[in-house]
């Protein structure tokens, strides 16, 4: 026998025993995605993730459409675990094949949710238009259906994406659609999963009413909806969890910072209880934001480190260019202005690669404040310009008044001061007009910059009152630096200075006085 000869005989063996093993394989496919089912069914969140790279592999296995049944079967049982352990790109792609099954079994109200997932994925990850797509088909999908859950998960996909885009007014005629039309429908079953629908619409509206600076009535949503969650027996505590850190974000951007903080530690015990130590360390993360808003930077600091940590570890980027973007404002409370640079301008870098405009802009405000301080205006004017014009196209008020504080500054410092001043004047005209106590503070300082005397003590006194009021630190410090310069007598403005060097001292940014006297204190950044 010719060695060419022993070749082609093994040869025909192989392909002869690929084929047996195939076939063998694929007639054990049933019973492996009921048994995987089983399993996603029966066991506990922390000791399900270790197995996911296994279910993912048997899903990648079984895309004959015969199995399509019990395929969905399995992804409805580990939906939404995957998102929770941060497999945010591995998980995107099953569910965008889960509406394609659904819409092959003929199944519109699942092919409508699992658009709707994807949607919310989408939106999370920085994609707004691919996402407001898939919210949009979900929604097409869900109506004629008559089921409530889909109707819900799609509509509020498609709400907090037009609300990402700056389409509040077609987001608020949508969820008051929404509302109308679950009238005619039966709630979803179990009652859990009811209250859940109820509740991704009254999120939605929180945040709306936020928009729309109605404070008192998103903060009473707020209570009822939590209230409301929290009586539900088995309610999921991921959802609870979820639902305290968007009640935070309100409490929070009305300067109610004690109750943002009980709200996050709270959220974030509720996820770890529902074994998603990622998305606790993400609430705490949020804490540090409140942190900074109270001026407890070195709290800030460590929180907003771990949570960035985490987000490198499963290389949650859209969450990281967050985490940067408050790191960089907490260095400049820090004084540290080289660090709050390299901060800055690695978020503009990574906001730039997802194609996150909204974080593009932040970047870049945060990035102008720094060079300035660095004094490289023009390199400043650029980044300013660039993110005035965003918020300005989007309707932004809170980032269009902050970021004039910006502006404000560059004009001064190249000598356009009556221009700098009727700019001030102009931003803080436009900032009373809003229920935003810090916003009033930090554009009321800015202005106090260019007012004759008498004048500049009576704004520097109601904003150094606002800022106290509110818990505002390094507000205070600042006014009271402020007053101690136009002080009458020397025992006044001795006892302004040591005022505001105490709390500097309690925020742990001493280094602002470094080079600095009575005679000369620091200029504190205005920042909200």
């Amino acid at each position: 026998m010719t060695p060419a000869t022993t070749q082609s005989t093994d040869a025909r063996t192989w392909a002869v025993e690929s084929r047996r093993w195939g076939r063998f394989y694929v007639n054990r496919l049933p019973e492996q995605l009921r048994l995987a089912a089983a399993l996603a069914d029966e066991t506990t969140t922390n000791k399900l993730r270790p197995h996911f790279d296994t279910f993912l592999a048997l899903l990648n296995a079984a895309p004959h459409a015969a199995l399509a049944p019990l395929w969905l079967d399995l992804v409805d049982r580990l939906h939404p675990h995957p998102l929770r352990w941060g497999e945010w790109s591995a998980w995107l792609a099953i569910l965008q094949q889960a509406g394609l099954k659904a819409a092959a079994l003929g199944r519109p109200a699942q092919q409508a949710e699992y658009l709707a997932y994807t949607a919310g994925l989408l939106l999370n990850t920085g994609r707004l238009e691919a996402a407001l797509a898939a919210a949009q088909r979900a929604l097409a999908l869900a109506r004629p259906s008559g089921a409530a859950w889909p109707l819900c998960v799609a509509g509020s996909a498609a709400a907090a994406t037009l609300r990402a885009m700056a389409h509040y007014e077609d987001a608020q005629a949508l969820i008051d659609e929404l509302r109308d039309e679950l009238t005619l429908l039966e709630p979803a079953r179990p009652p859990a999963r009811a209250a859940m629908a109820a509740a991704l619409l009254d999120l939605e509206q929180m945040d709306l009413l936020r928009h729309f600076a109605r404070p008192e009535e998103a903060m009473a949503l707020g209570e009822t909806l939590i209230n409301n969650l929290s009586a539900v027996t088995d309610i999921d505590l991921h959802d609870l969890a979820t639902a305290y850190v968007r009640r935070a974000t309100i409490t929070w951007a009305f300067d109610r910072y004690d109750q943002a903080a009980d709200d996050l530690r709270r959220a974030a015990d509720l996820y770890r209880q529902a074994g998603d130590g990622l998305q606790a360390a993400f609430a705490e993360g949020n804490l540090g934001v409140v942190y900074l808003s109270m001026s407890r930077y070195a709290e800030a600091k460590a929180l907003k480190l771990a949570a960035m940590a985490a987000a490198e570890e499963v290389n949650a980027r859209h969450v990281l260019v967050s985490e940067l973007g408050d790191l960089s404002v907490i260095y400049i409370g820090l004084g540290q202005m080289e660090q709050a640079y390299e901060y800055a301008d690695r978020m503009v870098r990574l906001a730039a690669e997802l194609g996150n405009d909204a974080e593009l802009a932040r970047g870049r405000g945060n990035r102008a404040y720094t060079l300035l301080a660095l004094e490289r205006q023009e390199e400043a004017r650029l980044d300013f310009e660039f993110s005035l014009n965003h918020y300005r196209q989007q309707g932004r008020v809170e980032g269009t008044l902050i970021t004039t504080i910006d502006k404000v500054m560059y004009l001064r410092s190249i000598g356009q001061v009556e221009e700098a001043e009727r700019v001030a004047r102009e931003n803080y005209a436009a900032a009373l007009k809003l229920d935003y106590p810090k916003l009033h503070i930090v554009t009321g300082r800015c202005l106090a910059l260019f007012l004759p005397p008498d004048e500049q003590r009576t704004l520097l006194e109601q904003t150094l009152a606002l800022a106290r009021a509110h818990g505002r630190l390094m507000d205070e410090a600042g006014c009271l630096f402020s007053l101690a310069t136009m002080a009458d007598n020397t025992v006044t403005r001795d006892a302004c200075f040591r005022q505001a060097q105490a709390l500097l001292a309690v925020m742990g940014c001493p280094q602002w006085l470094a080079g600095r006297s009575v005679d000369n204190p620091p200029l504190l950044p205005m920042m909200i």
